[in-house]
């Protein structure tokens, strides 16, 4: 006879419930924490609206104000010292002012060198054009009197030596002496006498124009070197206000350096050089109103006066921040020209937003 064995149905142990719990639970408590741990960026409120152009049918473009005159920067034509900064910004400057000064020292005394050599040059060339001098004449005619009176005896010995006759006594040993002294008595009177010639005739004109090339080289040095030393005063090339100084006492200054020394521009009127998007670059017209909007809040429409137009097509490069902006296009750039405004509202240098209307026959 079969056993009959009854299986009863048995819990699993706790521990295979507890401790998945508990891992689970774990989970969930470190999840929540790193969430709670995880800084909350409040999104940012919006400050300054945009500005809103008063188009309907629009060209949209980023502004540069520049001065009319553009951005002068003014360096040095000659290496050196600064040994004066004679304008600070904000300066207004007329053509021709002092901007900042080179040490020229070197050149001062240079020149006095030069001057003192022309001075002497002048008085060759004076003493030249004198010629004959009274003194010097006197002292030829002098000396052709004295080669005169020798000659005159050394004829007179030897006519008295013929006058005896060949058979006296001395006559044969005698007379080639005599003969000899008369030959360089006639000798020495016509050296005296082309002597007393030249000085009559006083300086030749190639001596004279020797020492007129003279004056004119050292004239010619005193020139360079006042050149050189009016270059050593930097000067204002146009009227306007100076918008930049960037140079020091005692600075050591090169010409072509990439620095820029001084900048100077004309704030009024002021001009806008103006990007606009190649896309958009075949709706554009110059008769069209223009208005600038400064950026930052900043009240105010400035009307634009249409200039130029660039005739060339340039990779972009002044960039507005906007996360949607293209970066990867040309552009076209137009100037215009505006009144600066006596509160200066607009700056050289600032970037403002330009809107073009566009013709309705245009279109989007």
């Amino acid at each position: 006879m079969l056993k009959t064995t009854s299986i009863s149905r048995k819990f699993p142990p706790l521990r295979y419930v507890l401790i998945p719990t508990i891992a689970i639970v774990g989970i969930v408590l470190v999840i929540v924490t790193v969430f709670k741990q995880v800084p909350r960026v409040p999104v940012a409120a919006i400050i300054v609206a945009p500005p809103k152009s008063p188009f309907d049918l629009r060209i949209a473009g980023i502004g540069t104000v520049l001065p009319s005159s553009d951005v002068v920067s003014v360096g040095t034509a000659i290496a050196g010292v600064v040994l004066e900064v004679a304008v600070t910004e904000g300066q207004q400057v007329k053509m021709g002012d002092l901007l900042f000064r080179i040490d020229g020292r070197q050149t001062q005394a240079d020149l006095a060198v030069a001057n003192a050599r022309v001075v002497v040059a002048q008085g060759k060339l004076a003493s030249v054009k004198a010629l004959p001098r009274a003194t010097t004449l006197r002292e030829a005619q002098a000396v052709v009197a004295s080669a005169n009176a020798q000659l005159v005896d050394a004829q007179g010995r030897l006519k008295r030596l013929e006058d005896l006759g060949l058979e006296a006594a001395t006559s044969r040993n005698e007379q080639p002496r005599l003969e000899y002294e008369l030959a360089a008595a006639q000798a020495g009177f016509d050296r005296a006498q082309a002597q007393l010639e030249e000085v009559k005739q006083g300086a030749w004109a190639e001596d004279v124009d020797v020492a007129k090339s003279e004056v004119l080289v050292a004239q010619a040095e005193v020139a360079r070197l006042q050149v050189q030393l009016e270059r050593e005063s930097v000067r204002a090339p146009i009227e306007g206000a100076v918008l930049y100084v960037d140079i020091d006492l005692g600075e050591h200054v090169v010409p072509g350096s990439v620095q820029q020394m001084v900048a100077l521009g004309k704030l009024d009127p002021l001009h806008i050089r103006v990007q606009i998007d190649e896309m958009d670059a075949w709706r554009f017209r110059p008769e069209a109103k223009a208005i600038a909007m400064p950026r930052g809040g900043a009240k105010g429409e400035f009307p634009l006066r249409y200039l130029r137009m660039i005739p060339l097509i340039i990779p972009k490069h002044l960039l507005s921040g906007d996360s949607t902006e293209r970066v990867d296009v040309r552009v076209m750039e137009v100037e215009y020209e505006l009144d600066n405004p006596s509160t200066m509202s607009l700056l050289p240098g600032q970037l403002v937003d330009v809107f073009i209307e566009v013709p309705a026959d245009v279109g989007n």
